[in-house]
């Protein structure tokens, strides 16, 4: 991330006003703080091809992560 944020510089941008959005997020606490703490804006999840009663549980487990990484 500081690399990118000097290259946003170096091209005269104000790296503030760039956000990045990291593409199928893990879902693992730690992992989810480290990305927002260097300056993550979004991350997105990756979900299988499949019926509710196997996306549903994944679901919720995101939906109990979200709020921990927000705090």
């Amino acid at each position: 991330m500081p690399r990118y944020l000097k290259m946003a510089e170096d091209a005269g941008r104000d790296p503030a006003s760039l956000s990045v959005t990291l593409g199928g997020a893990p879902a693992d606490l730690d992992v989810l703080r480290r990305n927002r703490d260097i300056g993550v804006s979004g991350m997105t999840v990756r979900l299988p091809p499949a019926k509710e009663d196997e996306i549903l549980p994944i679901l919720d487990r995101w939906a109990k992560l979200i709020p921990q990484v927000k705090s």
